[in-house]
């Protein structure tokens, strides 16, 4: 059996890991493997040969592979392809992996799930479901609200859910005003609020701020990237009411009020032009920049921080 496991929700990518470990692993720990960083071909190619000692089932995680450098994808599904039934290999890619690989293509076919942060309805049932798991309650507004402040990242959800539930059964907008702190969603906003507007002193403040707090580089990136993708799907319908925007978009209300103004003033921007032309050619360049910048702190070509300052530089020029 052979699994492949990829999206930005590395919490539900743990999870999912952890369910695999449990179902395949025996207790011994000796039948299981994890490669992550280290993709020697034949090291590889002997673990996934191996019969399991004593068990059932061989465990075999590849982590990110199809984001390094000098991997023989052939090789790599020559090898799945002689595996012995006895083998179950579990790929994960913690991103959006390259499709236009050889081993992308041999790994699609297999048994295949994609885990990209939730978001509208789904995360909003997300949010309900573990509140009732810490034997609490919330409402579809305060599940809303906790969803605008930290968006699909499921870490700081379930912390924030277990510290408001620890307070108080009932989860309500006073407590979540009083103990949660909107940090970086909050921050991501007020960044792309001084990138529209081209306030380049206040943008270089706020991802000070950010890279002082603590957050991975790559975390903040895909968070900027998100907000851009919000963006563009506010921008398109900016016209509209904030209920339609949500609806159309499925984004929640809380995000498309703080997305809203920013693409308002897409539309005001010094370059002229037809309006609309303009905020779209806006948004498709900052798109650009950001996957420049990926590729900068994946490659290694920048070192992550520097790479941040570039983006933020380039997107408030």
């Amino acid at each position: 059996m052979i699994y492949f496991l990829y999206g930005n929700d590395t919490y539900r990518l743990k999870k999912t890991i952890d369910a695999m470990r449990k179902k395949y692993e025996d207790s011994s720990g000796m039948n299981a493997s994890l490669y992550d960083g280290d993709y020697d071909l034949e090291k590889i190619r002997s673990c996934v040969m191996s019969l399991p000692f004593l068990a059932d089932k061989r465990l075999v995680i590849i982590k990110n592979i199809l984001s390094a450098k000098g991997i023989d994808g052939k090789k790599i599904a020559e090898v799945l392809d002689k595996k012995p039934n006895s083998t179950v290999i579990v790929f994960i890619e913690e991103s959006e992996p390259d499709k236009r690989t050889v081993l992308y293509k041999r790994l699609i076919k297999e048994n295949t799930k994609e885990l990209d942060l939730l978001q509208g309805g789904e995360l909003v049932k997300w949010i309900k479901a573990e509140a009732e798991k810490n034997g609490g309650q919330i409402d579809t507004r305060e599940a809303n609200m906790l969803a605008g402040y930290y968006g699909g990242n499921l870490w700081q959800l379930k912390n924030e859910i277990q510290k408001l539930t620890s307070y108080s059964k009932e989860i309500t907008e006073e407590n979540i005003e009083k103990l949660s702190v909107a940090d970086i969603n909050v921050k991501i906003f007020d960044l792309t609020d001084a990138i529209t507007q081209k306030d380049r002193k206040k943008a270089f403040e706020v991802l000070g701020e950010l890279l002082e707090s603590g957050e991975n580089e790559m975390y903040i990136l895909s968070m900027i990237q998100w907000q851009v993708r919000n963006l563009a799907l506010v921008y398109d319908l900016k016209n509209s009411s904030e209920r339609d925007i949500a609806l159309k978009a499925k984004m929640n209300p809380y995000a498309v009020k703080k997305t809203l103004s920013a693409a308002r003033l897409l539309c005001h921007s010094r370059e002229g032009g037809n309006p609309d032309e303009v905020g779209f050619n806006i948004i498709k360049n900052y798109y650009s920049l950001i996957i420049e910048a990926e590729n900068d702190i994946k490659t290694g070509a920048k070192d992550p921080d520097v790479s941040l300052e570039l983006l933020v530089n380039k997107l408030t020029n």
